[in-house]
């Protein structure tokens, strides 16, 4: 029977390498030693500065200019938000007026319009109904009733159909009532645009209008109403004698 020698089982290659690396002199492993060393404060050094404030590693001086230029840098910035609030100001005043300018226009364009006669209107005023069964009525009281009206803010008024405006007249010279052309027969109807609590008692005050015509025998009714409408308008003319400078 064969004797069998027990076989030795051959270190793995990581295991000689270890053995290999330990078996060489004592000086080497020191100089492994202080190179690790070396990374280690270079990696420890590395990772503090940059949790450091950088502001820490500065000198007194370079702090002082620093904190100058951010003085500085601030100012330059309240200088310039002033002057932009200053123009957004500016802005906003031109914006303003030319707004005002434009509404004065549009409002005067719209007066004139009324005081030409050439727009229908409508609002609060009264309407007053005169009848002339004997027929005395002439021009007088038209243009005295229509000069009450005007006195009394009469902003729009319009007689039997007849828009009447600045260039308004009256006539009764041929035994009819003629206004701006248009013969007009009773009953009279005004319709009058206004403020009724001022021209509603304008109209009956003693010796006014109404009580002349009602002298005469004409029946005058005053009524207030919250909206009158006058729809007729004129045509406007061209001046023939008036130029604007």
């Amino acid at each position: 029977m064969d004797d069998e020698t027990p076989t030795r089982e051959r270190p793995s290659l990581p295991r000689r390498a270890w053995q290999a690396i330990f078996a060489v002199p004592r000086p080497l492993h020191a100089l492994l030693l202080v190179i690790c060393l070396m990374l280690g404060v270079a990696l420890v050094t590395q990772v503090r500065a940059q949790q450091e404030d950088p502001l820490e590693t500065m000198g007194e001086q370079d702090l002082v200019l620093l904190l100058d230029e951010l003085t500085t840098r601030a100012d330059d910035l309240r200088s310039e938000r002033s002057d932009l609030n200053a123009q957004l100001n500016e802005l906003q005043d031109s914006a303003s007026q030319r707004e005002a300018a434009e509404k004065a226009a549009a409002d005067a364009l719209v007066q004139s319009r009324i005081n030409a006669g050439t727009v229908a209107v409508h609002g609060e005023g009264v309407v007053v109904t005169v009848r002339d069964p004997l027929g005395k009525l002439s021009a007088t009281q038209f243009i005295m009733t229509l000069g009450e009206l005007r006195n009394a803010g009469a902003e729009a008024v319009s007689l039997n159909g007849v828009r009447l405006t600045a260039q308004t007249w009256f006539s009764s010279d041929t035994g009819s009532v003629v206004v701006d052309g248009t013969t007009i027969t009773s009953p009279y109807t005004w319709q009058v645009i206004g403020d009724s609590t001022t021209i509603a008692p304008a109209l009956e005050i003693a010796a006014g209008s109404a009580s002349q015509m009602r002298l005469l025998g004409a029946q005058v009714a005053v009524e207030p109403s919250e909206d009158v409408v006058i729809d007729a308008v004129v045509t406007p003319s061209s001046p023939r004698f008036a130029t604007v400078e």
